[in-house]
């Protein structure tokens, strides 16, 4: 454990200086007591752990942690949204995501998890490390994120460098279940390895978190609209709306002829704008090939949509490509439009 991390234990509250709160900080504070609270329900761990995988790990949880005027002794625990890019994450991201606060050490690095979000088909959770070892401007994670009864998982993480010691970091995980998404879920993350990118000097450690995320409430926009292009048949099958995100699957058809010179072909959705003239970043959940390559099932999700918004106009792109990053030709198709409902 940090220096940093003793010395909050060793704070005598009484000790602690009142400082006036800005109408900002007041607002904010009041929001989050009128907040419901989500139930979090406590669970044992996926798998057994060893006596020995727990020596020398601290773990500390609880609400105290979050407390504000506390969690400004610790470093690392202040305002780590504000440090992320503005089209990192949802504008509504700090309202909706649950408060986590997992903090453990092990061998010189702390990591919290500070919040996390589940809407169903997207699990985002926001982190931040402190340690004294240099781990570059931009470190690499490995380790495993679990997530119970999961059939197949994906996502993609980006930590970046906030000042010497400290470094904030975002997980963005698209879980995929046989059927129905859960209502609750269980997250399991153990990472293993930070890896400085420039010199590639690797850093492990014992670090294993867990705890429960509940889905935001969602409603499911049936579409149906197929569109017909040489040799490809697209169809738009749903549009599933939350609070974070709105989530577009659709699925292709592509003739085995096409197949024989292009044995990899995808469609990616791109230039979303909608009927007011905004314009939106489109987040990848993946896809899954069927059939040789004959059939695909893709999602994707777009977060912060205008409220006022009616429409939503995609620019679907077909990659022909022959594998290991070959791509032979792009082909952007004509731009399709869907009423928000």
């Amino acid at each position: 454990m940090n220096n940093d991390l003793q010395d909050f234990l060793d704070i005598d509250i009484n000790d602690i200086e009142p400082r006036a709160l800005t109408t900002k900080r007041k607002t904010e504070i009041k929001q989050h007591v009128l907040k419901k609270k989500k139930k979090v329900k406590k669970r044992t761990l996926l798998h057994t752990l060893t006596a020995a995988a727990l020596i020398g790990v601290t773990v500390f949880t609880g609400s105290i942690i979050s407390a504000p005027v506390l969690a400004k002794h610790i470093p690392f625990i202040q305002n780590i949204m504000e440090h992320f890019k503005k089209d990192t994450l949802p504008n509504e991201y700090v309202d909706l995501a649950t408060v986590v606060n997992q903090v453990q050490s092990s061998n010189g690095i702390d990591i919290m998890i500070e919040n996390a979000v589940y809407d169903g088909t997207n699990v985002i959770i926001t982190y931040a490390i402190q340690t004294t070892l240099d781990l570059g401007s931009q470190p690499r994670s490995e380790g495993f994120i679990d997530i119970k009864d999961v059939k197949a998982i994906g996502g993609t993480g980006y930590i970046d460098k906030m000042n010497e010691t400290t470094y904030v970091g975002v997980e963005k995980i698209t879980p995929h279940f046989d059927g129905k998404s859960p209502e609750e879920i269980i997250i399991k993350w153990q990472p293993k390895v930070f890896e400085n990118s420039s010199d590639t000097k690797q850093y492990e450690g014992d670090w294993s978190f867990e705890f429960s995320l509940t889905q935001l409430q969602t409603s499911t926009q049936l579409l149906n609209e197929k569109e017909a292009y040489p040799g490809i048949t697209l169809n738009l099958k749903s549009f599933e709306h939350s609070k974070m995100a709105s989530v577009l699957q659709y699925e292709f058809v592509v003739d085995r002829n096409i197949l024989k010179e292009s044995p990899f072909i995808s469609i990616e959705m791109s230039n979303v704008m909608d009927n007011l003239g905004n314009k939106y970043d489109v987040n990848s959940n993946g896809g899954v090939s069927l059939d040789d390559g004959a059939f695909h099932k893709s999602e994707v999700s777009i977060y912060s949509i205008h409220p006022d918004a009616r429409s939503l106009t995609f620019t679907p792109q077909i990659y022909y490509s022959k594998g290991s990053g070959m791509v032979l030709n792009v082909e952007e198709i004509q731009p399709i439009s869907i009423d928000l409902k």
